[in-house]
């Protein structure tokens, strides 16, 4: 539990508290303070329920100065306290689409995202990350904030295509994406070590409208010794960096650092999260020392695998459909209704939450 807060403040108006099986526990006209009792929840410190507890206020909740409108489900475990939005599938795609995409993109490239969010996301479902919550609300999984402020295009993305995920053979499709390939998508055998034939790495050249997709970031000297001390690498005086191997995509696979006499290789997906995501935008990268610092010049933003959002963007410029447009990044794969109903709920945790 180690990073979750043991107390959590909720403010709204006519706050109620649910047990899971739907008995109303508890009542609040306006703020509450929660905390973990082990793995119990301490009620504004009068109460003690079990965990967990649905929340809800008719004008949303402010949880630690967040708003998330809609249920919340409020967890306990060995004295952490966790908060998860619990959102129906389809606003939950919409607002995920409003975080992940340009309000520019056109609408068949919407509709491509949206099935990809959808399938990812009922994916996850099916295997949890955690017993509390389905997916991460951030880069781990999908970017969500809570559902407001979400724009026109992206409702009508996810409503054009409700319902509709993407199978391989008899079950779902990974259906990762991230946000500009640079030239050519990565195969996920040589991302994650996972073969799988969906997957493939394959030729984009409609993402050149991105703005990342090419970018540079200059690494000073002691920007340098602080990720090689996390990389469990004592910099001194003479630290080097170093590319040294690529997958046939062109991206980094290892990356070397030298420094004293010792040498150390590790997998260039550890360096890129060690430098930052929004530094090192891609693998597809290129170091070069430069006066007392480095040069990364690269192609792209994102892991590459699957989808790339603006070459989804660039093939709807050329009249592409939505569905032309998963072929594309995810061959092999069918696009389906979702069988029987009602529209499952997501709970999404992270971020803040």
């Amino acid at each position: 539990m180690e990073g979750i807060p043991s107390v959590l403040l909720l403010r709204g108006d006519g706050i109620r508290a649910w047990s899971a099986g739907g008995s109303l526990l508890a009542a609040e006209n306006e703020n509450v303070l929660l905390s973990a009792a082990g793995d119990r929840i301490t009620w504004g410190g009068v109460m003690v329920l079990d965990s967990p507890i649905d929340v809800w206020a008719p004008g949303g909740l402010l949880v630690d100065g967040r708003r998330l409108p809609g249920r919340i489900r409020i967890s306990a475990r060995n004295g952490g306290i966790r908060a998860v939005a619990v959102v129906p599938l389809e606003e939950y795609v919409a607002a995920v689409l409003s975080r992940e995409a340009s309000p520019t993109f056109l609408p068949e490239a919407l509709s491509a995202l949206a099935v990809a969010v959808r399938t990812y996301t009922l994916l996850a479902m099916a295997s949890p990350r955690d017993p509390d919550y389905d997916v991460v609300a951030g880069v781990e999984d999908q970017v969500f904030e809570g559902v407001e402020g979400v724009g026109p295009g992206f409702r009508a993305a996810a409503a054009a295509t409700r319902g509709e995920a993407l199978y391989y053979g008899g079950g779902l499709a990974r259906t990762v994406y991230h946000s500009t390939c640079g030239g050519r998508t990565e195969g996920s055998a040589f991302a994650w070590g996972t073969d799988l034939p969906y997957l493939r790495s394959v030729v984009c050249e409609d993402c050149r409208k991105s703005p990342v997709w090419r970018w540079e970031y200059r690494m000073g000297r002691e920007e340098g010794r602080r990720v090689a001390l996390a990389l469990g690498v004592r910099a001194g005086t003479d630290l080097g960096f170093g590319i040294a191997g690529r997958t046939p995509s062109g991206r980094a696979r290892y990356v070397r650092l030298t420094s004293g006499g010792v040498t150390r290789e590790l997998k260039a997906a550890q360096f890129r999260k060690a430098v930052g995501y929004r530094r090192m935008r891609s693998l597809w990268a290129e170091i070069v020392p430069v006066g007392d610092g480095w040069l990364f010049t690269g192609n792209g933003y994102g892991h590459g695998v699957g989808m790339c959002q603006w070459g989804a963007n660039g093939m709807a410029e050329s009249g592409a459909s939505y569905r032309e447009i998963l072929a594309r990044y995810y061959p092999l794969t069918r696009v389906a209704s979702l069988p029987g109903s009602p529209v499952p709920l997501a709970g999404s945790a992270g971020g803040g939450f």
